[in-house]
């Protein structure tokens, strides 16, 4: 697998997220923040709006309902 956008895809080479390390995604995006860097979908919208590495976790900001 490979992060680099770069990098042509073969039949042995295969594509996974610089963030998140996913490897099955249904959009690959390139990065902003590390070019020459592919991210999957979730990661490369996250960062496009926050301007910022989506994190592995997000904090649960409601309480108990």
């Amino acid at each position: 697998y490979t992060d680099d956008a770069a990098t042509k895809l073969t039949d042995r080479v295969r594509r996974k997220c610089y963030n998140c390390r996913t490897t099955d995604t249904s959009t690959w995006r390139r990065s902003n923040l590390t070019p020459g860097k592919v991210l999957c979908n979730k990661c490369g919208l996250f960062e496009r709006t926050h301007l910022r590495p989506r994190p592995e976790q997000f904090p649960h900001k409601r309480g108990p309902m």
